[in-house]
């Protein structure tokens, strides 16, 4: 079981709709970062897709635990200094296929575990372009906030990618539509490299992983009004004003360090987004993060 170790990499996949949903649209992209997992798993990995023939079928369960340090999504935060804690229980196969189920915890919530989400998708490369790997992927979201008369917007989400790779770059494009009352729609784009420290097996090793990430969604802005206006019946002045806005909500830097021993990995990243503002009235600071992750993989093949 041990050989079939490779190094891991998850990375955030974050969006918004409205103020009021954050937390929960957040839960959900925290926890959809398994199509990155499955590419580093299986296909970033020389050694390891010697193994992984065509005509061979392995099927793993992999686990794994997260701490953030601080939350944010598409590098707004949430809280002052809040960290949070995620878990992830995944079953692969090499023929594309995935399932699993993933949460978060949170340590200034109410209640701090807010949604359990469950995944089922598909990934695999193509024949004669092995280079390039295509992916799909469905989940659906089980809230959990405490109240009873919680209507949410968003009950599920599909997901579509493609990855465009060589030996020790990559680039990736995913798109996810948020389905239920409403739908919605964002994009990213992440561009990633596999820096090899010190090897210490074939498949024992320690990697850098540089990414950057740009992140495309929907967001209420906020925008200033040329004059302010007061309500005749009220007396209340408006000087802003809200819309929805389509565009590019966060620039974000990874540089994890990655260990693999054995069925073991675990990795120490520094995150640093620089969100941009999509409105003209409010501005979001540049921020970072650090992250610390450990995940074990049961190989659940038998050996013939």
């Amino acid at each position: 079981m041990q050989k079939f170790i490779s190094p891991l990499i998850l990375f955030i996949f974050l969006t918004v709709h409205t103020v009021a949903q954050k937390p929960d649209i957040t839960d959900r992209f925290r926890e959809a970062r398994i199509d990155s997992l499955l590419e580093d798993l299986f296909f970033s990995d020389d050694e390891l897709g010697k193994l992984l023939l065509p005509q061979k079928n392995y099927q793993f369960l992999y686990a794994r635990t997260s701490y953030d340090s601080r939350t944010f999504f598409a590098g707004r935060e949430i809280g002052a200094d809040q960290y949070n804690l995620t878990g992830q229980l995944f079953y692969l196969n090499t023929n594309g296929l995935f399932a699993g189920v993933s949460g978060a915890w949170y340590s200034q919530l109410d209640p701090g575990y807010r949604t359990t989400v469950l995944t089922l998708g598909f990934s695999k490369d193509l024949k004669k372009m092995n280079f390039i790997r295509y992916r799909i992927s469905y989940d659906y979201f089980l809230y959990n906030n405490g109240n009873s008369d919680f209507d949410p917007l968003f009950t599920s989400s599909a997901t579509t990618g493609l990855t465009l790779k060589s030996k020790s770059l990559g680039t990736r494009v995913n798109s996810t539509f948020l389905l239920g009352k409403e739908i919605s729609t964002q994009l990213s784009w992440d561009f990633y490299a596999f820096l090899n420290l010190i090897r210490f097996s074939t498949y024992s090793k320690l990697q850098l992983k540089p990414q950057a990430l740009l992140y495309f969604g929907t967001e209420s802005a906020e925008f200033q009004l040329n004059e302010i206006l007061i309500d005749p019946d009220t007396n209340t002045e408006y000087s802003v004003y809200y819309k929805d806005v389509w565009g590019l909500m966060n620039v974000q830097l990874q540089l994890p360090l990655s260990l693999s021993l054995k069925n073991f990995d675990i990795e120490a990243a520094w995150i640093y987004n620089i969100p941009q503002t999509m409105g003209n009235s409010q501005t979001y600071p540049e921020n970072s993060f650090f992250r610390i992750s450990i995940g074990y993989i049961f190989n659940l093949s038998v050996n013939r």
